[in-house]
């Protein structure tokens, strides 16, 4: 796969600003280090998970659909749990291979506050078009009828029942489910394949050149890992979170939450926030800090904990607790802390550092 003219969201969509913050390490840090300890320590066992989880999707889904009872059913929905909280371990990954050929648009259709997932499988459904029962003629069809986003429309029912493998089009919707979970596994093994060859986007991060490439630099390197971090933050916030909220009491909306339908929102958000502190520690950027400095860490630790603590004393599922005032108040609240996490990543630790960048188009502020 050529990389040479690959556009990276983080990239694509970072407004650049100049770090005015006194910074030790300007001209003294190893920049290498972010992007090789980000590619070992996280992105590659990352992208192994994901395989692992869809894989054992794979399976659930044929046994779901040979057999529909009791045992088959829960393993089906730890499995679609395990995929969506893996999906969102890389999900922020918009760089090199999840930014090319749709990589990330065929793991999951997000986010799709339109609802063309919706639209799309009805139409499909109701015709009972035969293309999309073969994983070959699936994979060149819309990226919206692919995914976990699309297993989960016509896995659960509108209240979150599990309803694939019965009702009058189960045969039908079993095809199409199983076509999906294969196509899912081979994007998984893609994904994985291109970050764990040592040839691949791997070495565009580790060994940048300058005659070439989307980066020139080990700094810009650093810095593309560390945008696509600030950037998942803000996608939480703005495209997920301030969704499921609304504008008013009236207008929130928590069906629209990732992966609600099926239960697992929280799911994907917990998973998400758990990524980003995950990556932002195998990157090690904070690790850098001494003195008067090292207390970024330390609280940026605290508060992703924080955050945590909030999702974990929800009531789930969202899509039905969402609405209430004391669940909206936590999210409101969840928000802040997120706000707070970008303040001092993106001004902070990125001043210290000596990176560019952190805000970006996607950011409200």
């Amino acid at each position: 796969m050529q990389f040479k003219h690959a556009v990276t969201l983080s990239l694509a969509i970072a407004s650049a600003i100049v770090v005015s913050t006194p910074s030790f390490a300007a001209d003294t840090t190893d920049y290498a280090q972010f992007p090789r300890s980000s590619v070992e320590q996280y992105i590659r066992p990352a992208t192994k998970q994901l395989v692992s989880a869809l894989t054992d999707l794979e399976k659930r889904t044929g046994d779901l659909c040979t057999s529909s009872t009791t045992e088959t059913t829960t393993a089906f929905n730890e499995a679609f749990s395990k995929s969506v909280a893996a999906l969102a371990g890389v999900d922020f990954l918009r760089y090199g291979p999840m930014a090319q050929d749709n990589l990330a648009q065929r793991l999951a259709f997000l986010p799709d506050s339109r609802g063309v997932v919706r639209r799309q499988i009805n139409k499909v459904v109701a015709k009972q078009d035969p293309t999309v029962r073969d994983p070959a003629s699936l994979s060149v069809k819309s990226v919206a009828l692919q995914g976990l986003t699309a297993l989960e429309r016509i896995s659960y029912a509108s209240d979150g029942t599990l309803t694939l493998g019965s009702g009058k089009d189960a045969v039908y919707l079993c095809d199409y489910a199983e076509s999906i979970s294969i196509n899912l596994v081979g994007a998984g093994l893609e994904l994985e394949a291109e970050w764990s060859d040592p040839n691949g986007f791997s070495k565009v991060l580790l060994e940048p050149t300058k005659g070439g490439g989307v980066v020139h630099t080990h700094k810009e390197a650093a810095e593309m890992v560390f945008n696509a971090i600030t950037t998942g933050l803000i996608v939480d916030k703005d495209q997920y979170l301030l969704v499921v909220l609304g504008k008013t009491d009236k207008k929130a909306n928590p069906k629209k939450a990732p992966f609600a339908r099926s239960g697992n929102a929280v799911t994907y958000l917990s998973a998400s926030l758990v990524g980003l502190q995950g990556a932002l520690n195998a990157g090690g950027y904070a690790k850098v800090l001494e003195d008067e400095q090292d207390w970024v860490e330390s609280s940026l630790n605290f508060e992703f904990s924080n955050a945590q603590r909030v999702l974990a004393n929800l009531p789930k599922p969202l899509q039905d607790t969402g609405k209430e005032p004391e669940v909206r108040e936590q999210l409101r609240y969840l928000i802040t802390i997120i706000d707070g996490i970008k303040v001092v990543m993106a001004e902070d630790l990125a001043g210290y550092v000596g990176l560019a960048g952190g805000f970006n188009a996607l950011d409200g502020d």
